[in-house]
């Protein structure tokens, strides 16, 4: 079975199912903030914000008298083609609705893209070092289902967009090639960085690769792929913060003396395995991956390791700096895991694919079973408003029967029916309260209409089982062979 074979099935499974658990709700300063750059910009000509009363000036800056982005540009810029299509066939976005349902679309057509791309190329990868078919299967199905890339495939996040461009840097970078292909990898490094700004140390690790591997013209090349746009990056940071090293981070509204703080000692095994968000903790496949590394050091491949690893050391100590001036532990609101650090996770699941080609399947299932349960919960509870998510999505879970976002809260809400979950959703009503409405007619009525819900939920999961079932039943069998 061929490799482009493969790559189809494996974007079609992780499309279906983030599509089945897509949540269409703009909740997150930052998603709005993306939005309101590209639609202000789109809309007015001018680099400003136009909606900032929709998500009170949150995520913003002040920078000559103009109230401006304090996130990267990127993202902002990648999706205003989609805007310009959607104000082409929709309307302009100048409302919460318009916001709202914008989001949505973008969630099913760039969100959900991304992250299935993501799983791709980390089955790539996986093959690159040397894992068999088995192990790059496994690799794609955990790092889609069994990471972040579960719950940013449901909606509009940054770090999913960086990740895909950093895994395409990596593959351009180290796959045979000319200079037009590391040209090629540098310019999506450039992509990275504009995305998530820690992604810039991406840059100078492969050109050390490259220029170790093929030479100094190689890596020539590479850097020029890069340069146009860390230049542009510099630009903008000098154009509305004064020195291209200064970001929107530092200016950020309402807040003051801004900026990275040597990292605490709580946070940063917080973010390895701390009940807030714990890499390894919620992902626990990814241990696998510090085996692999140790196997691509010994068996020539000790540049692409050191890549991975120092990459993902960066990332960690970016995220844990830019915590700790707020708290002194990790406290992380959106979804199960460190996101900030998502960018190299698919990146370190590569390496476990060959470690994963040599252990019997009891085994990948005792590692993959708990990362995909998270994952799961992740991916039903969406936006998680509180400092300790496990809990949260184990909650939603009881309360929403298992289902999405989009069957326990969006549809109730835009076909005007009353759940369970819906009542004792909402901040004046608790467990008891529910408990004791439970054997009145109302309660009746509530459950019913949840049970018709979860009957459709089911439906739609019923249909896209049978859809990858008959994707790829021949070829399971070809797999545990």
């Amino acid at each position: 079975m061929s490799i482009q074979t493969d790559a189809a099935r494996i974007f079609l499974t992780a499309w279906l199912v983030y599509a089945a658990f897509w949540n269409p709700w703009l909740q997150s300063s930052m998603t709005f903030n993306f939005l309101d750059v590209a639609v202000s910009f789109v809309d007015t000509g001018r680099w400003e914000m136009a909606h900032p009363r929709l998500y009170e000036g949150k995520d913003t800056a002040m920078a000559h008298g103009r109230l401006v982005s304090a996130e990267p540009p990127g993202t902002a810029v990648l999706i205003m083609p989609f805007y310009l299509g959607w104000r082409f066939l929709v309307g302009p976005a100048d409302t919460m609705d318009a916001f709202q349902a914008l989001n949505g679309a973008l969630a099913l057509t760039v969100g959900a893209t991304a992250s299935a791309l993501v799983a791709v190329q980390s089955a790539w990868l996986a093959g690159w070092l040397g894992a068999a078919r088995r192990g790059r299967l496994w690799t794609a199905a955990l790092v889609a289902f069994g990471t972040q890339d579960f719950f940013l495939g449901t909606t509009l996040f940054k770090e999913n967009l960086s990740a895909l461009a950093v895994l395409t840097a990596v593959r351009l970078a180290v796959e045979p090639g000319g200079n037009w292909r590391r040209l090629a990898s540098g310019a999506m490094c450039g992509v990275a960085t504009a995305v998530t700004y820690p992604a810039g140390l991406l840059i100078p690790l492969l050109s050390l690769l490259v220029g170790k591997r093929e030479g100094v013209k190689q890596a020539g090349a590479f850097l020029a792929g890069c340069a146009p746009l860390v230049f542009a990056l510099g630009a903008y940071n000098t154009w509305l913060f004064g020195q291209p090293w200064l970001t929107g981070y530092y200016f950020v509204t309402g807040l003051s003396n801004l900026g990275f703080v040597f990292p605490k000692g709580a946070i940063l095994l917080d973010l390895l395995a701390g009940p807030r968000g714990g890499l390894f903790l919620y992902a626990p496949f990814l241990l696998l991956a510090v085996a692999g590394l140790g196997a691509a050091w010994r068996t020539g491949k000790s540049g692409e390791a050191m890549v991975a690893f120092v990459f993902l050391a960066g990332l960690w100590l970016a995220a844990a700096g830019w915590q700790s001036q707020f708290a002194d532990r990790a406290s992380w609101a959106h979804s199960l895991g460190p996101r900030m650090m998502f960018p190299a996770v698919p990146l370190l699941a590569a390496f476990a694919a060959p470690v994963m080609d040599r252990m019997s399947r009891n085994l990948l299932l005792a590692a993959g079973i708990p990362s995909v349960l998270c994952g799961y919960l992740s991916a039903q509870a969406g936006i998680i408003p509180t400092a300790n998510p496990f809990p949260y999505a184990v909650k939603t879970w009881l309360s929403g029967t298992g289902m999405g976002v989009v069957f326990k809260e969006a549809l109730p809400q835009w076909l005007g029916v009353e759940t369970l979950h819906t009542v004792v959703s909402r901040p004046d009503v608790n467990a008891g309260d529910l408990l004791r409405l439970l054997p009145t007619a109302e309660g009746a009525r509530l459950a019913g209409n949840q049970l018709l819900l979860l009957g459709a939920n089911l439906l739609v999961l019923g249909g896209i089982a049978w859809l990858l079932l008959r994707l790829w039943k021949k070829e399971m069998k070809r797999i545990e062979q």
